[in-house]
């Protein structure tokens, strides 16, 4: 059974989003279910809800993402009204 995770990222502007939408659906059975990502200057601040079926995949994920040295921050967020 699969479940969804929300992570809250910040992102500098110069990237390209396809490169953290990669991250995510380079884990096997992942897949992107929500993203909401606006401008704010110079970062981009948005959500991105995934669906995946273990909480290893999300942890995996989740290290993945904060390894890009572009992404100034990711957090986990347990409230889904956020989106």
């Amino acid at each position: 059974m699969s479940k969804i995770f929300f992570l809250k990222i910040i992102y500098r502007n110069a990237v390209n989003l396809h490169k953290i939408t990669s991250i995510v659906e380079s884990v096997k059975g992942a897949r992107i279910k929500h993203l909401n990502f606006i401008s704010k200057g110079k970062e981009f601040v948005g959500v991105i809800a995934f669906e995946a079926s273990q909480l290893i995949d999300f942890e995996r994920i989740f290290a993945l993402i904060r390894t890009n040295r572009d992404i100034s921050d990711v957090e986990q967020i347990t409230d889904a009204s956020v989106c």
